[in-house]
């Protein structure tokens, strides 16, 4: 048996630098944290190693009970088909290997994922915006998704922060034309606010929230916030997520 805990990170990937980068800057936060803790990146696609590649070298490594912890925001596809697939074949030729699969974030972290926006909106300064300007109304960006329930969960998490600020609010689901974008700050103007605050539920910068962002400011948004990052608030919630998984592969 190893003789420290191991945690596989499984982030979706990105052409850009700086979306793999981001994984592997969490990788450092959680090693800083627990110099004991054994920290494996791995992707989904577009960037190696992939999970079963990582989850390979691991119990090469002689690593044989791994908590797999998703970095990403809900339960759609790629939680709930792509890696599990991926774990099982692994798991077939190891029948020793214990692995625990954490849920994504928008399962059960609203308040974290509050904060982690509230922080991203306050680190935000456009010089279209008044320092003493209140926001009236709140849009989250977000990426698109497949998945009915991934988007239900997306829409929730946009109303509960609207809730929290006794704010209207909506969801905008970025492409790189933008029209949902252009079509959310609309919806909120409809209802009266003049002072439309975006929040980015991104963890790293992409084409995607790039043309988001642009957009925003293109229909009028006062401040529109960049992705997440290792906000304390979101690294928080990854950490626990590493000591408590909350399901079991």
């Amino acid at each position: 048996m190893a003789d420290h805990r191991a945690v596989l990170l499984v982030s979706h990937g990105s052409r850009q630098p700086y979306g793999a980068r981001f994984a592997q800057d969490v990788a450092t936060a959680l090693r800083h944290d627990d110099p004991g803790l054994v920290v494996a990146v791995s992707f989904l696609e577009l960037n190696r190693p992939s999970p079963g590649q990582a989850l390979q070298q691991l119990v090469a490594n002689g690593q044989d009970e791994i908590q797999v912890v998703p970095l990403l925001f809900s339960a759609g596809y790629h939680y709930r088909v792509d890696l599990p697939a991926a774990l099982d074949a692994v798991r077939e030729s190891h029948p020793e290997l214990q692995v625990r699969t954490a849920a994504p974030s928008l399962t059960d972290a609203e308040t974290d994922l509050i904060a982690a926006l509230d922080s991203g909106v306050s680190q935000t300064s456009s010089p279209r915006t008044p320092s003493s300007a209140t926001p009236d109304g709140l849009v989250l960006l977000a990426a698109g998704s497949g998945d009915a329930r991934a988007r239900a969960q997306v829409n929730q998490l946009a109303q509960a922060w609207g809730r929290q600020h006794g704010l209207p609010s909506d969801v905008a689901f970025c492409d790189l034309r933008g029209a949902d974008v252009r079509a959310a700050i609309a919806r909120l103007r409809a209802r009266g606010a003049q002072q439309v605050v975006c929040g980015s539920l991104f963890l790293a910068a992409g084409r995607l929230l790039d043309a988001g962002r642009r957009a925003a400011l293109e229909a009028g948004a006062g401040d529109v916030a960049g992705p997440l990052g290792t906000t304390p608030a979101l690294l928080d919630l990854i950490r626990r997520r590493c000591l408590h998984p909350a399901a079991a592969g």
